[in-house]
């Protein structure tokens, strides 16, 4: 197990604090003050996890939670340059693609990970947070959580793959419900829209995010990688070809060694229980 990098000589604690156990790599945002607005250095932490997720063996899963009483208000504007304003000759967009084009290319980096990543809100995931969850894999949220895209009501819009990746996630019946209509969505919405897969108790919710966490990380590492990325390409292909690349994906798996061991100590576990 590792941990985070102890507090800087001024006695802070960095902004993410990280850990490793069985498999399963935590990020925990942890600016409880900025309510885990997402700054540059937040960002930079989580990359660099990321890459580690992608290319060490031993770790089998990613899950992303925060402490305070926000999961994250979202992006730290403040940390990432001044927005320009009419007189400055700036456009909104060149400004989002020099000082925040970075927090897009992080979530699609988290998408290409052929490994689960999983975010876990115990409280209210905002913005820019939301947006990094909806690149997420699995997206689990407490009782008293909730989802809400604010920029509306700044004359804005989710600026880093919100709108394609929520309209893509719940269809485009329920994207204009968080978008146009700027509806904040609780736990028992966010279930019903498929915005989230699982409603955990308040009381348990940590134990019972690791406990998902744990199956996830149990399961045979390259059946879990190609599944991920058939399910990603299936999405986008027409039904025919789909079945062909399932056809071509699994084939190789199960004529592999991580099936046969697999299946071995399946038959062990049904013989030992009886």
């Amino acid at each position: 197990m590792t941990t985070a990098p102890a507090p800087d000589a001024t006695g802070a604690e960095p902004p993410v604090l990280r850990s490793e156990r069985e498999g399963i790599l935590e990020l925990v945002l942890n600016r409880p003050d900025k309510l885990n607005a997402l700054n540059q250095e937040t960002l930079d932490i989580i990359r660099e996890a990321v890459e580690d997720l992608r290319l060490r063996d031993d770790l089998r899963v990613m899950l992303i939670r925060a402490k305070g009483r926000y999961f994250s208000a979202g992006a730290d504007l403040n940390g990432f340059g001044e927005i320009p304003d009419s007189k400055s000759g700036l456009s909104t967009r060149s400004w989002f693609r020099r000082e925040m084009g970075g927090m897009q290319t992080l979530w699609q980096e988290m998408e290409y990970v052929e490994k689960p990543i999983v975010v876990a809100a115990h409280a209210m995931c905002v913005g820019g947070g939301l947006e990094m969850s909806l690149s997420a894999d699995f997206r689990l949220v407490a009782e008293s959580g909730g989802y809400w895209f604010p920029e509306m009501k700044m004359a804005m819009a989710p600026l880093s793959g919100g709108v394609s990746r929520l309209t893509r996630l719940v269809g485009i019946h329920w994207a204009k419900w968080m978008l146009l209509a700027n509806r904040k969505v609780d736990a028992q919405r966010a279930l019903v829209m498929g915005l989230a897969h699982e409603i955990f108790p308040d009381a348990t919710f940590e134990e019972d995010v690791w406990a998902f966490c744990r199956e996830l990380a149990a399961f045979p590492p390259e059946v879990t990688a190609a599944t991920k990325m058939a399910v990603e390409m299936a999405y986008d292909l027409e039904s025919a070809n789909a079945r062909q690349l399932e056809r071509l994906v699994f084939s190789n798996l199960n004529s592999g060694q991580e099936a046969e061991e697999t299946r071995a100590k399946h038959v062990r576990n049904i013989l030992s229980s009886q």
